[in-house]
């Protein structure tokens, strides 16, 4: 949820008068606000880098040590954007055009090495090592009701790293017997 969080708070502070929601319901209870997208999980994996166990010993003070383990996650989140007919622009366009912008903005995202974005839920930092496009639909405008709305989704897998830390007391030393 946080990098749900995080990535739809860097999309709409940089793409101007789009919103984000995580349903329709919500979109309801905000007073229908055109355009917007939705953000879906679509899968995830995580996978332990190095061995799998407790990875290094970060501080070692004789009774205590801290431990960190290294996670990898990845996250394939689709973006469905809507919008409907202005007095200036059909509809269409201006999905095609907030596609093209997400689009630009995600590519750009990890060009320079990895990036921290913050949840503004839980003020925590997301830390994204790679952004990779996985794909780009068209989808039928919904055409219950007035007026036609349309619609494109946008599919990205994210790769973040996860750093969990233990700290370790009573800490055992190997003590060599002979016989």
């Amino acid at each position: 949820m946080k990098l749900l969080h995080a990535i739809s708070k860097y999309l709409t502070d940089n793409i101007p008068s789009i919103h984000a929601f995580k349903d329709d319901i919500a979109f309801v209870a905000a007073g229908n606000p055109y355009p917007y997208f939705l953000v879906d999980l679509i899968s995830t994996r995580k996978r332990n880098l190095g061995t799998g166990v407790w990875d290094a010993t970060l501080e070692d003070n004789g009774d205590t040590a801290t431990q960190v383990k290294v996670t990898k996650h990845h996250q394939v989140l689709r973006f469905t954007i809507r919008a409907v007919n202005s007095s200036e622009k059909n509809g269409n366009v201006i999905v095609t055009e907030v596609c093209d912008h997400i689009d630009e903005l995600l590519a750009d995202l990890c060009r320079e090495g990895s990036v921290d974005l913050v949840d503004p839920v839980s003020s925590e930092s997301v830390h994204i090592e790679q952004v990779i496009f996985q794909g780009r639909s068209d989808l039928a405008p919904i055409e219950k009701g007035m007026p036609f709305v349309y619609q494109q989704s946008l599919s990205y897998l994210f790769v973040e790293h996860h750093h969990r830390t233990r700290v370790v007391e009573n800490r055992m030393e190997t003590i060599k017997i002979e016989i």
